[in-house]
């Protein structure tokens, strides 16, 4: 149940996270580069994330607790 939690929380942090990107990228009107460099930088983090809960990589970036 504590693992359901966690994972809730980095998923929300996520979406949060995500999301002001976004808004801040449409607000200063940046160019579609940035937008598209924000989105690599949010894909490699969750790829990072789902590596090392799978135990993929020699490292775990962000552990839940078991």
């Amino acid at each position: 149940m504590q693992q359901l939690i966690q994972l809730l929380i980095y998923v929300v942090l996520f979406a949060i996270v995500g999301y002001g990107l976004w808004w801040v990228c449409t607000k200063f009107g940046l160019p579609a580069p940035v937008m598209w460099i924000c989105g690599a930088i949010l894909l490699i983090v969750i790829l990072a994330f789902l590596a090392g809960q799978l135990g993929v990589s020699g490292g775990n970036l962000f552990p839940l607790r078991k």
